[in-house]
């Protein structure tokens, strides 16, 4: 059996409560009448901030006419479920899982960066402003972090299986010389 990475387990399974987590939120927003729901906040809150209500009724009906708001969720999904993968495959202790990894955790950042202008509609409906940065930064610092640990937990693991080969292959020379 091959000996893993302390780190590796823990690592693997706060992925995958996360990944859990994410699939339940998405599948909540998926379903969800983002349009309704912002309508009835700007009803709410029209009478304290009228702008802030003009604004939530310019995102509503732009719901109707923006493919980024109607895509986003779906190229979510994707790169949830890649995600997923590629935590697998690093469980499996397939280098190419952390490639994988990788790319779902951080192009979603780089399409946030080159569509921002949407990027900014579409975070709206999570508070907006200053909330999402403050998200976005927690989520990269976490992603940054669980990036290197398991960097750090796959190279252990393969340093564990060379040594566990080496000591195996010499405990056999020496029972071959007896």
């Amino acid at each position: 059996m091959v000996q893993k990475h302390p780190l590796l387990r823990y690592l693997f399974i706060a992925s995958l409560v996360s990944i859990f987590i994410q699939f339940v939120s998405l599948g909540f927003s998926l379903v969800k009448d983002h349009k309704k729901e912002l309508l009835e906040s700007a009803e709410k809150i029209e009478e304290f901030k009228p702008e802030m209500a003009d604004q939530l009724r310019e995102l509503a009906y732009e719901y109707d006419t923006n493919k980024y708001l109607k895509v986003m969720p779906y190229v979510n999904l994707f790169f949830l479920i890649l995600s997923t993968v590629g935590v697998v495959l690093m469980w499996q202790l397939n280098k190419k899982g952390w490639y994988i990894y990788l790319f779902a955790e951080f192009a979603p950042y780089i399409i946030s960066i080159l569509t921002w202008d949407d990027y900014a509609k579409y975070s709206a409906l999570m508070g907006g402003g200053k909330s999402v940065i403050a998200i976005t930064f927690i989520t990269l610092a976490f992603d940054i972090l669980f990036a290197g640990m398991y960097f750090y937990a796959l190279r252990e693991t393969e340093k564990l299986q060379t040594l566990t080969t080496s000591e195996s292959s010499a405990n056999q020379d020496f029972l071959d010389n007896k």
